[in-house]
Parts: structure tokens; sequence; C-alpha cells
């Protein structure tokens, strides 16, 4: 039992020898080479960084990808190129794109290629190759007075390009449109009436204006052009209150739409004075001015309950 327990830590340990001569070969066959391009760099320039492989094509390897730690530096991107195969011998390369926002005067690096084994893989680190961090402002002191400070004066007039905030612009256009449409819908008819009794009111004004201005003429000296005027003038004014062809109607129409008799007489004196029956129509005139005033204040109260 003894010789059989000791039989069997001999060739666990001939194994595991066997595998770490295995494994000291493999990595002895790959040949890695890395460097940057460039001598120096800017913190938050970008800087490449390649990484090429030499190794017997029956091998696998593999390269660093995004998720590897680079540290330093932070990676940006990469560039694959075809793999190259000669004389059994494969050829693979990589450039990194970094960047560093260390303030190392000196930074290294070193990346490895990983050969896949038959139980593991095995990395091969390349050589560590060194930059410079690029010195944008030397010598600088702990503290400098504003007056030690070395500033350039311009005191010249710099155009500089207007901006406009379309966005700030459609959010307002939009609230002021919401607002105008919520107000319309709940005060719009309130609106539409204040402004239709302000156009009635102002052109009622001007009719009693007009009108007034004609029988005050006729009253100092009687004119049947005045007459037919201020006849004119009332026709249109009514018209315009009650949508009704006025202007285009006789008299006997007239009396026939509106069915009142002191409307009638009124227009049949008017009517005589323009022909040269009567000059004595002030009172007449007066009536029709009145009417015209009745029908004004029950047109406003349609208005104002409609």
């Amino acid at each position: 039992m003894v010789r059989e327990l000791r039989r069997h830590k001999i060739y666990l340990l001939f194994i595991v020898l066997f595998i770490c001569c295995l494994k000291k070969s493999f990595g002895q066959d790959v040949l890695v080479r890395s460097g940057f391009f460039e001598d120096s760099l800017i913190i938050g320039d970008k800087t490449r960084f390649y990484l090429a492989a030499e190794y017997p094509t029956t091998a696998a390897i593999l390269f660093p990808d995004s998720t590897f730690a680079f540290s330093p530096f932070e990676y940006e991107k990469r560039t694959y190129f075809t793999t190259k195969t000669s004389g059994g011998k494969s050829y693979d390369s990589v450039i990194y794109y970094l960047s560093t926002f260390e303030i190392d005067r000196i930074q290294s690096l070193s990346l490895p290629v990983y050969q896949l084994n038959p139980l593991d893989c095995t990395a091969v680190y390349s050589r560590r190759d060194t930059i410079l961090l690029a010195e944008l402002v030397k010598n600088l002191p702990d503290s400098i007075t504003a007056q030690n400070v070395p500033l350039k004066v311009n005191t010249a007039y710099q155009k500089v390009s207007y901006l406009f905030n379309y966005p700030i612009l459609i959010i307002v256009v939009t609230v002021l449109l919401v607002t105008v449409i919520v107000v319309w819908i709940i005060f719009g008819k309130r609106i539409r009436t204040y402004f239709r009794l302000k156009r009635m009111h102002k052109a009622h004004q001007n009719f009693l204006e007009a009108y007034s201005s004609y029988v005050e003429n006729i009253n100092t000296t009687f004119s049947s052009i005045t007459a037919e005027n201020a006849l004119s003038r009332w026709k249109k004014y009514m018209e315009q209150l009650e949508a009704r062809p006025y202007t285009k109607l006789t008299t006997r129409e007239v009396m026939q739409l509106e069915k009142n008799e002191s409307l009638a007489k009124n227009l049949h004196a008017v009517d005589g004075a323009i022909y040269g029956h009567s000059t004595n129509i002030i009172d007449s005139l007066e009536n029709l001015k009145v009417y015209a005033d009745e029908r004004f204040a029950k047109k406003v109260e349609e208005v104002k309950h409609g």
C-alpha cells in the first residue's frame, strides 16, 4: 500500500514537471514586440502603441481587448491587421490608440499576448516601452501675483457669432400657443362679444355725428339734396345694423318690412321734402334718429345675451 502511494506521487510529480516544461517551451516559441510610435504625448491626446507577435502556425494566440487594464493609459480604440503566414510561422499585429490623464513625466507600458494551451493559457509579455509627457508649462511657481502674470492685452473688438437658442424658442412658442387656445376656448365668446359691441358703438357714434350734421344744416338752410343725403345716411346705418337691404328699398317696401306706422309717416315726410312738397321735416328726421337709437339699444341687448 505504501509503495503504491509513492508510485502515484512520482507519477503526479512527473506530470506537473512535464506541463511546466511544455508551457515554457510554448512561451519560448512566441516572440512579442511592442512600443510607442511617438516619443511624447500631451495629457488627453491619443498616442499609438503597437503590439506584434510571431508564433508557430499551429499555436493559438489572443491579443488584449478593450476590457484589458492599460494603466496608466486609457483605451480609446484599436486597429487589427490581417494575419500573415510564412514558413510555418504566423505574424499578427495590432495598433492600440491610448490616452492618459496622469501627470507623471515618464510613463511606460507592456502588453501581453495569450497563447492557448491544452490546459490553460500562457501570457507572454513584451518589453516595456516608455513615453514622455510633454510639459506645456515649465517651471511653474507655487504662487504668483496678479501683477507678475504675463498677460497679453488685446482691447480690439472680437466678433462672436450669435447662437440662437431654438429649443427655448420652440418651448416658448408652444406654451404661448397652448395658452392662446385655452384662453380662446374658455373666453372666446366673451372676447368676440366685446369686440362686436365695440364696433357697434363706434359705428353708431359715427352715424350720430354725420346724421346730426345733416339735420343742423337743414335746420339752418333747407336743401333737398341735404335731406336726401340724411335719409341715405340713415338707410346705410340701418342696413348695417339690421342686416337688411334698406338702401335698395323704397319707402313703401320699408313699410311692408317693418310694419311701423310712425316710421312710415316720418319716411313719407322726408320723401315729400326731397321732391319739393314740404320743407318742415326736422321733427321727422329727429324721429328717424330716435328710431335708430332704439334699434341700436335692442341690438346691443341681443348681442350681450345672444
